[in-house]
């Protein structure tokens, strides 16, 4: 008899363990929203979703519709966090670069945002973000630095008086 209490006792503690971890994996706040662009800039399924910096969800698809001017590229995007996450309802949802040579991810700007929340599979707006620059123009942008970097130098040599080197200490 003790030993079929022992056997109840380990499998109901075993149990209430594993729905524990379960539970604790839950998240509170699901939602999912779509946004239409004209241009992904390479942004690809499980990219991350951000707002503020914070990452809230993942890129679920991205599709080309190009019969549709008003909406060539859809991008749905799931928000999954584990506290109660609202987005307004104009929120803008931006495709950003990390980096030069990062990943393209959404943004989710906030920021000037004040209406009422979302509904779950509500479109987002959107703004297209301003392109990176080429490796020419990154390069030009280089070329103009350093030159006048030199002109700065230059400038600061003549100022100074072509003095020459300084004299170097003698030996005893």
């Amino acid at each position: 008899m003790q030993r079929r209490w022992v056997v109840v006792l380990i499998v109901v503690v075993g149990l209430a363990a594993i729905s524990t971890l379960i539970v604790g994996n839950i998240r509170l706040s699901r939602q999912e929203l779509k946004s239409c662009f004209s241009d992904v800039q390479g942004l690809r399924a499980r990219a991350t979703v951000r707002i503020a910096g914070v990452d809230v969800g993942t890129v679920r698809s991205v599709r080309a519709n190009p019969q549709n001017k008003n909406c060539t590229a859809e991008v749905e995007m799931a928000l999954a966090t584990s506290y109660d996450l609202r987005v307004p309802k104009d929120a803008i949802a931006v495709i950003e670069t990390a980096g030069i040579l990062g990943e393209s991810y959404v943004d989710i700007d906030v920021s000037q945002a004040s209406g009422t929340p979302l509904e779950n599979h509500g479109y987002l707006k959107s703004k297209s973000a301003k392109p990176l620059p080429s490796a020419e123009e990154l390069l030009k942008a280089l070329d103009t630095r350093l030159a006048t970097i030199d002109a700065s130098i230059a400038s600061e040599k003549t100022s100074k008086g072509n003095a020459g080197p300084p004299a170097q200490p003698t030996k005893p």
